[in-house]
């Protein structure tokens, strides 16, 4: 994707790229300096199979750090996607070391050197439509349940890590249950990187990822030519977009980051700020209650015009009845996109 025009706006580059990196902590220590030296803020995770990561800054300083990871380091086929913002999205730069850039407990899985063959999203409507295809959806349970590709398969996972297990058990079928043609979506791309190699590892030759995952499919395919049923789970404070990739009917539990719809929003068990229809009976009463003082103060500063350290809360991280995975946000650690 390429940078948007010239603007006085904040510009945010989500960027990944899956290569060989041999001296990680010298490129933690490169990384460090030039976002320091172009003011830029975010977080960025390096790891020996490459850098994933979100920064923020303005327009010249995204464009010459960009420029940089472009010509001068082993980043030189990043997939970049770029967002405008008109306040500063993030307050502080971290440049992480990790075992893996996107975290499936399989650190040994190079999709760098196998991976699975890409799909452009206007032939993707052909290939999930063939009966002998078996569609997978790699995202998390509470990404699936507001939206998926029609007919596709859910492994009802809560973190990317349960994936190997699912897949484990689809490889160990008998071999005529065992589907011929695999196709496979996330978000961004980043996940069906990582989970098409892992299935070629364990003995699937023809596995398929959707290039540039589901924002790239709604961008570019017309609603009414569309496979694509409800609207799509996105790691920032919009919660989901529709097909248009306009903000979203659903909004955030701040109890515990499940994304509600319009209907759950109307029942007894929601409140704001406290609980909701997923977590209602697994909150007590005395969590209810720290939660409706944290609601109290961010409200009181909001009417200050300052900013309680409870509203950093609103930004989407995996609810908090499931087993966290410390890469699960891009937005403060770009695991899962």
């Amino acid at each position: 994707m390429e940078l948007p025009p010239k603007t006085n706006r904040y510009v945010v580059a989500a960027l990944y790229q899956f290569v060989s990196v041999d001296d990680c902590a010298g490129w933690q220590a490169k990384l460090k300096e030039i976002c320091r030296s172009r003011h830029l803020m975010g977080t960025l995770l390096i790891a020996p199979e490459g850098l994933n990561g979100t920064v923020a800054g303005r327009y010249d300083d995204i464009n010459n750090f960009v420029q940089w990871l472009g010509t001068v380091t082993p980043f030189t086929g990043l997939e970049i996607k770029y967002a405008l913002h008109d306040n500063a999205p993030f307050h502080r730069m971290k440049v992480r070391l990790k075992r893996e850039i996107v975290t499936m407990g399989e650190p040994d899985i190079r999709p760098s050197e196998q991976a699975g063959n890409y799909v452009a999203p206007e032939d993707w409507n052909a290939l999930i439509s063939d009966p002998d295809v078996l569609v997978v959806d790699t995202r998390n349970h509470y990404e699936t349940a507001i939206g998926q590709f029609r007919g596709a398969t859910d492994p009802h996972t809560t973190t990317f890590r349960e994936f190997p297990a699912w897949a484990k058990a689809l490889a160990e079928k008998p071999e005529d249950e065992r589907p011929r043609k695999i196709a496979m979506y996330c978000t961004g791309g980043i996940r069906c990187e990582k989970s098409t190699s892992y299935m070629k590892s364990i003995g699937f030759d023809e596995v398929y990822h959707l290039k540039g995952g589901i924002l790239k499919y709604l961008e570019d395919i017309p609603q009414d030519s569309s496979l694509w049923d409800g609207e799509c789970f996105v790691f920032d404070s919009r919660v989901s977009v529709d097909h248009a990739l306009h903000q979203g009917s659903y909004q955030l539990c701040h109890a515990c980051k499940m994304p509600l719809s319009e209907d759950e929003m109307r029942t007894a068990h929601y409140v704001p700020g406290i609980s909701c229809p997923h977590c209602h009976d697994l909150t007590t009463d005395a969590q209810r209650q720290r939660f409706a003082e944290r609601a109290r103060q961010i409200e009181l500063a909001r009417q200050r015009g300052t900013q309680h350290i409870g509203a950093k809360a609103t930004r989407p991280k995996p609810p908090k009845n499931v087993q966290k995975d410390p890469q699960e946000n891009p937005q403060e650690n770009p695991g899962e996109r």
